[in-house]
């Protein structure tokens, strides 16, 4: 009984720690909801182990499949961008770190945690340092009622680098187009200045 007990309190510590990164970015999965995802993929184990005749590896199979469904919950479409895909795959990783403590592998899901917290934190901040011109923005440009489309969107696309055309849209107060783009090596504010040099913009809105 106390085994049992050690292995759950061992899944839920396990579970807050990646849990508490991902609340302290502010992600809609966070610390309450990696602790019980490690605490029942430790449980679904130790009842396939304890109940005689039973397969681990398929209640395992189970609990990944479900993990699934949760994880898809978490992945959010934002414009021209997806998010939520880092906070799925650390629900799977936190599942598969229950599941190794349900089956008493101690060393294992440790080193996970702390693997899986460098590439949460660490990582994080290697990969905003050295690629921060990987990202997309989406640019939104409120023009003036008789503004020359077609040129308008010559120049934006000359600020940019990769720039595509999004949508451009029509109402009372004038047309608006929005494209994709990454800054050429320049600082949001400067792209932001560029573009709203531009004859015929009135606005801009940039958004990551």
């Amino acid at each position: 009984m106390w085994t049992v007990v050690a292995q759950l309190t061992v899944a839920a510590f396990l579970g807050a720690a990646i849990g508490l990164e991902r609340e302290l970015n502010a992600q809609t999965a966070g610390l309450r909801t990696h602790m019980l995802v490690c605490l029942g993929a430790a449980l679904f184990t130790l009842a396939g182990v304890g109940v005689g005749g039973s397969d681990p590896t398929r209640i395992a199979a189970q609990v990944v499949t479900g993990i699934g469904f949760l994880g898809g919950g978490a992945i959010l479409r934002d414009g021209i961008t997806v998010r939520g895909l880092t906070t799925a795959a650390s629900l799977w990783v936190t599942a598969a770190i229950g599941l190794a403590v349900g089956l008493k592998w101690w060393f294992a899901p440790v080193a996970a945690t702390v693997a899986a917290l460098l590439v949460l934190w660490l990582i994080k901040r290697i990969e905003q340092e050295v690629v921060p011109s990987r990202r997309s923005l989406e640019i939104r440009l409120s023009l003036e009622p008789d503004a020359p489309l077609d040129m308008v969107e010559r120049d934006a696309v000359a600020v940019l680098r990769k720039a595509r055309v999004l949508q451009v849209s029509y109402d009372a107060t004038g047309q608006s187009l929005v494209l994709a783009g990454q800054p050429d090596g320049d600082s949001l504010t400067v792209v932001g200045e560029h573009l709203r040099s531009l004859p015929g913009v009135r606005g801009v809105e940039i958004r990551r």
